[in-house]
C-alpha cells in the first residue's frame, strides 16, 4: 500500500506534494526510531524508584485500591499505576501533587479468553506498556507553583466533587455529559443506553462540542463582541474544555475539527466538511496514531464521516444510513445490535439537544441557590432513564456474533455504494450477506469443548455441530475473602463475551456441579444475561437454603432438575456418574459427567475427592476417558494414583487461578502426571482451552499458546 501511494504521488508530478511527502516520511521515521528507543528503555529499565505528577481528576479510587495512567518524571514514560498504600490520605487530596514511590514493574496482562477485552492492546494504544504496583510511598508533595494544565486539572476535580453532590441521576448526567466521567453505577442506572446504542450521547463528542460552541457564540454575540474576537476566544477556550471534559479520544476529534473550522473562518476561507475531516485525521495520526486502533476512536471518525457522506438526505433517511454505516464495526466489536437502535437515535438525539442538555446546564448552575430545581430535574431524568431502560428490555436485541474482519469491510463498502447509488438489487444483496453470515455463525459446522479461564474456578462449554445442543458446566466465580469489597461478576468478561461472539444467546443445559463459589459464583450473571432452558443440580441440594437463595430469584422460564447417577435425560448429551445419594452440594457431592464429542471421551470431575473417585471405580469398573478434567483444580485431595491409573487419560485438563492461595495444582499431582506419562493442559499457562471438531478436521487450541 505504501508503494502504491508513492507511485501515486510521483504520477502527480507535483514538486510541492513530493517535498511534503518526503518531510512527512522523515518525520515518520523519526517517530518510529524514538518509539523504538522508548520501548527499549521500558524493556531494560530495572529501577524501582519513580516520581509521578498526579492530577487529582485522573486517579481512580475503587474499593480499597487506586489506579491511573501517569508519566514518570525521571524517564518521561507513561505507566499504569496501581496501589492501595495511603488510600484514605491520597483520596482526600484535591490538588495536583508529586508522588515518589518504590514500585514493581510488570507487563500488562493480555486476555486469556478468546474475544475478551484486551487491556494490553488498549493501554498500548495510549502509549502505556507497563504496569507499576506501588510497594511503598516515600513522599507526597502538593504543588505550590501551578501552570495552566495543573489549574485546569484541579478545577476539573472540583467540578467532579460538585457533580457528586448533585441528586441522582443528575450527578451521572453532569459528570458524563460535561466532564467525561462515567462511574461504575452508570452502567447499572442506564443499562438501556448501552443496549440501544446511545452510549455515544454520553461519551463527549461532536454533539457536546457543537452545543458548547453554540451557547458561547450566542453569549458573545449578545455581549456585542466582534466575530474575529469571539472566534479567537473560542479557539483559546476549546483546548481548555478538552482537558476539563476528560480529554477522551472522541472529544479530540471534535475539538480538532472545530479548531480547524475556526482557523479557516478567522481568515474568511471556506473549508469543506470532508477536507476538515481529512485534516483532523491527519493531525490525529501525527499526535497519537495508535489511538485509531481503539473502538471508540474508530466509531467516532466513522460516524462523523457518515454525517458528511449522508448530509444531503432527510433526517429520517440520514439516521437509517448512519446506523447502516456503523453496523459492521459494531457487530465486529460488540457482537450484538438492537433493532430499536435506529428509532431510539432518531427520537433521543433531538431530545438531548433541545431538552436534556439545556435543563442539566441550568440545574447545575442554579443548584447552590435553587436546589429544588435540581431535584425536579433529577425526577425528570429518572423518568427518562426508566423509559430508555424499558425500551432496552423490549424484544429486538440480536446476538449476531463476530464476523470475519474482511466480511465487515465488504459490508461497509457495499453500504457506501448503496448510499451513493441506491438500487433494490444492492439492498437485497446487502441483506443476503448479513443473513448468510448470521446463519453461518449461529449454525456452525463444527462442535467444541471449551475450558474457560475463569481464574480459580471451573467453567466449560460443550456445544455440538449446528448448535444441536449447548451445555455449560459451572460458571466460575470470584471468591470473596474481603467482605468490604463489592462483588463483581466476571462471567460477562470471560464466558458471556465469548458466547456472544459465537452467536449464542441461550443455553440448553446449565449444570452446577456443587455449591462452591468458584464453580457457581457467577450463576446469577449467566441466568440474567442468557436464556437458560434447563438447570441441573445435584440431588439434595434443594435442602441447601443459602445456595437455592442465590439462584431462585433469576429463574423465570428455566426448568430446574435435581440429578443423581445413572439418570437418563432426553436431549442431554452426558452420562451421569455421580452423585450416588442426596447431599447439600459439598465437594463430595459433586456431579461427575461423561460425554463423547468428536470421537473423544471426556470426563468432568467437579471437585470430587479421592474417596469419591474410589466409589466411581467400584461402581463403574469399565469406565475410560480420553480427556480427564482433574478434580478440585489439581488438589492433592483428588486425582489419586489409583484413579489416574484406572482412567489413564491421553490428556488431562487443570482449571486453576494464577498465584492462587491454595497452590493449585499441587506439586504431587503434577509429579503423578509426569510419572505416568500423562499430558495435560493448565489454564494458568494456556488460558482458554478448546477442542474443536467437524467435517474439516479436529484440533486443540489455547489462547496463550495457539494450536
Amino acid at each position: 500500500m505504501i508503494l502504491l501511494l508513492l507511485l501515486r504521488i510521483l504520477c502527480l508530478r507535483n514538486v510541492k506534494v513530493c517535498l511534503f511527502s518526503i518531510i512527512i516520511s522523515m518525520f515518520f521515521c523519526f517517530v518510529c526510531i524514538n518509539q523504538f528507543n522508548n520501548d527499549e528503555y521500558l524493556n531494560n529499565n530495572t529501577s524501582n524508584s519513580f516520581k509521578f505528577l498526579i492530577h487529582p481528576d485522573q486517579i481512580k479510587f475503587k474499593y480499597n485500591g487506586y489506579s491511573g495512567v501517569f508519566k514518570d518524571i525521571y524517564s518521561n514514560s507513561k505507566y499504569l499505576l496501581y496501589g492501595n498504600d495511603n488510600y484514605n490520605y491520597l483520596k482526600s487530596i484535591n490538588k495536583s501533587f508529586y508522588l515518589n514511590i518504590q514500585g514493581e514493574i510488570k507487563n500488562i496482562n493480555e486476555p486469556t479468553n478468546l474475544n475478551e477485552f484486551n487491556a494490553k492492546e488498549y493501554y498500548q494504544s495510549n502509549n502505556v506498556y507497563k504496569i507499576i504496583y506501588i510497594k511503598k510511598i516515600f513522599k507526597v508533595n502538593v504543588l505550590k507553583s501551578k501552570n495552566i494544565f495543573v489549574i485546569l486539572h484541579d478545577f476539573r476535580k472540583q467540578l467532579l466533587c460538585y457533580g457528586e453532590s448533585l441528586p441522582k441521576p443528575l450527578n451521572l448526567y453532569f459528570n458524563s455529559l460535561f466532564l467525561g466521567e462515567m462511574s461504575d453505577s452508570f452502567a447499572e442506572e442506564l443499562s438501556g443506553v448501552k443496549t440501544l446504542g446511545l452510549i455515544h450521547l454520553f461519551s463527549i463528542s461532536g454533539l457536546h462540542v457543537f452545543y458548547i460552541v453554540s451557547v458561547l457564540t450566542m453569549i458573545f454575540i449578545h455581549l456585542r463582541i466582534s466575530r474575529e474576537r469571539y472566534l479567537l476566544l473560542l479557539m483559546f477556550m476549546l483546548p481548555m474544555f478538552f482537558i476539563i471534559a476528560g480529554a477522551s479520544i472522541g472529544l479530540m476529534r471534535s475539538i480538532l475539527s472545530v479548531e480547524i473550522g475556526l482557523i479557516f473562518g478567522l481568515f474568511k476561507n471556506k473549508m469543506g466538511s470532508l477536507d476538515i475531516w481529512s485534516i483532523t485525521i491527519l493531525i490525529n495520526l501525527f499526535l497519537q496514531p495508535q489511538m485509531l486502533l481503539q473502538f471508540g476512536c474508530q466509531l467516532s471518525y466513522l460516524l462523523s464521516f457518515g454525517l458528511i457522506y449522508t448530509n444531503k438526505f432527510s433526517t429520517i433517511k440520514q439516521t437509517i444510513m448512519m446506523n447502516l454505516i456503523s453496523l459492521p464495526i459494531i457487530i465486529y466489536k460488540l457482537f450484538e445490535w438492537h433493532l430499536l437502535t435506529m428509532i431510539a437515535n432518531f427520537i433521543v438525539i433531538p431530545i438531548f439537544s433541545v431538552f436534556v442538555m439545556p435543563i442539566i446546564t441550568l440545574s447545575v448552575i442554579l443548584h447552590p441557590i435553587l436546589p429544588i430545581f435540581g431535584k425536579f430535574t433529577a425526577m425528570l431524568l429518572q423518568l427518562f432513564d426508566n423509559l430508555v431502560n424499558f425500551i432496552g428490555t423490549l424484544p429486538g436485541n440480536i446476538i449476531f456474533g463476530k464476523p470475519n474482519i474482511c466480511i465487515c469491510f465488504i459490508l461497509f463498502l457495499m453500504t457506501l455504494l448503496l448510499i451513493a447509488n441506491y438500487s433494490h438489487k444492492k439492498l437485497l444483496l446487502l441483506i443476503f450477506i448479513y443473513v448468510s453470515f448470521y446463519v453461518f455463525i449461529h449454525f456452525p459446522f463444527y462442535g467444541e469443548v471449551t475450558t474457560f479461564d475463569v481464574g480459580q474456578g471451573d467453567s466449560f462449554l460443550i456445544r455440538e455441530p449446528f448448535n444441536k445442543s449447548i451445555t455449560m458446566i459451572d460458571t466460575g466465580g470470584k471468591i470473596q475473602f474481603n467482605k468490604s469489597n463489592k462483588f463483581k461478576y466476571q462471567a460477562p468478561r470471560t464466558s458471556i463475551n465469548y458466547l456472544k461472539s459465537i452467536g449464542i444467546n441461550y443455553i440448553d443445559n446449565l449444570v452446577l456441579t456443587h455449591q462452591d463459589a468458584d464453580h457457581t459464583g457467577d450463576v446469577s450473571s449467566i441466568l440474567s444475561k442468557l436464556k437458560v432452558k434447563r438447570l441441573f443440580i445435584g440431588i439434595g441440594t434443594n435442602n441447601n437454603k443459602n445456595f437455592m437463595r442465590k439462584i431462585l430469584p433469576n429463574i423465570i422460564n428455566t426448568q430446574v432438575t435435581f440429578i443423581k447417577n445413572d439418570m437418563h435425560i432426553s436431549n442431554f448429551p452426558f452420562y451421569i456418574y455421580h452423585p450416588f445419594k442426596s447431599g447439600l452440594g459439598n465437594n463430595e457431592d459433586s456431579i461427575v459427567l461423561g460425554t463423547k464429542q468428536g470421537g473423544i471421551n471426556f470426563l468432568f470431575m467437579g471437585d470430587l475427592g479421592q474417596e469419591g473417585e474410589k466409589d466411581i471405580i467400584r461402581r463403574y469398573p469399565d469406565l475410560k476417558a480420553d480427556v480427564l478434567k482433574l478434580g478440585h483444580h489439581g488438589s492433592k485431595n483428588s486425582s489419586s494414583d489409583e484413579f489416574l491409573q484406572f482412567i489413564h487419560p491421553k490428556l488431562s485438563i487443570i482449571s486453576a487461578g494464577r498465584n492462587n492461595r491454595y497452590n493449585h495444582p499441587n506439586k504431587d499431582v503434577l509429579d503423578k502426571l509426569h510419572r505416568y506419562n500423562l499430558s495435560y493442559f493448565n489454564t494458568q499457562d494456556s488460558g482458554m482451552i478448546s477442542y474443536k471438531y467437524g467435517a474439516f478436521g479436529n484440533y486443540w487450541s489455547t489462547v496463550l499458546k495457539g494450536e
